[in-house]
C-alpha cells in the first residue's frame, strides 16, 4: 500500500480548525493529540505528516466527518471527500444539472453492465477503455453523494455529535 501524502488531510484540518477557531484552544486540540502546537501548525501547513494515532486523537478531538474521511483516505487509500464551506449556500443552486447527471450516469451504468456480461476476450478495446472510465466516474460519483449526503446533514441542522452517531451506527451494522 502506498501511503499518500497528506496535503489534502492538512487542508481539511485547517479548515475544521477555524470552524472551532472560538470555541476551541488550539493548545486543547495539540494537547489531545499529544502534540505540541508548533507541531499541530506544521501538520495544519502540510510541512509534517501526521502519524495515524495523531490523526485519530484529531479526528477524535473535533470529530468531522470531513477529517475522518481525509485520515483515511491517507492511510487506507478509500475514497474520501473535501468539506466546502460554501457548500451550504449552494447546496441545491444545481438540483437540475445534477438530474442531467444522474439520466447520464444511468445511461453508462446500463451500458457498462452490458459490457460486463461479455466475455472480455471479445471486448473491444473502446469498450474496454469504457469500462475503466465507467468505473472511475463511478468512485467519483461515491464520493458526491457522501459530499451531497454530509452537505444535506449540515443544511438539515445535525450536530457534530449527531453525525458521529449516525456514522457509527452506520458502521456498527454495515462497517468491515
Amino acid at each position: 500500500m502506498i501511503k499518500m501524502k497528506d496535503n489534502k488531510f492538512a487542508r481539511q484540518l485547517t479548515l475544521d480548525l477555524d470552524k472551532f477557531r472560538n470555541t476551541l484552544d488550539r493548545s486543547e486540540v495539540a494537547e489531545q493529540a499529544h502534540i505540541s502546537e508548533s507541531q499541530l501548525s506544521n501538520i495544519r501547513a502540510g510541512r509534517r505528516n501526521a502519524p495515524r494515532d495523531v490523526k485519530k486523537s484529531l479526528v477524535q478531538k473535533l470529530w468531522s466527518l470531513p477529517l475522518a474521511f481525509s485520515a483515511s483516505r491517507s492511510e487506507f487509500g478509500i475514497p474520501s471527500i473535501m468539506n466546502n464551506p460554501s457548500l451550504q449556500q449552494d447546496l441545491y443552486a444545481d438540483e437540475a444539472s445534477q438530474k442531467k447527471e444522474e439520466h447520464e450516469r444511468q445511461s453508462s451504468e446500463n451500458q457498462a453492465d452490458y459490457i460486463i456480461a461479455m466475455n472480455p476476450s471479445q471486448r473491444t478495446t473502446e469498450q474496454t477503455d469504457f469500462l475503466l472510465k465507467h468505473f472511475s466516474d463511478s468512485f467519483e460519483e461515491i464520493g458526491s453523494e457522501l459530499k451531497y449526503t454530509y452537505a444535506k446533514m449540515i443544511f438539515a441542522g445535525l450536530s457534530d455529535e449527531e453525525i458521529k452517531e449516525l456514522v457509527d451506527e452506520y458502521n456498527q451494522k454495515f462497517g468491515g
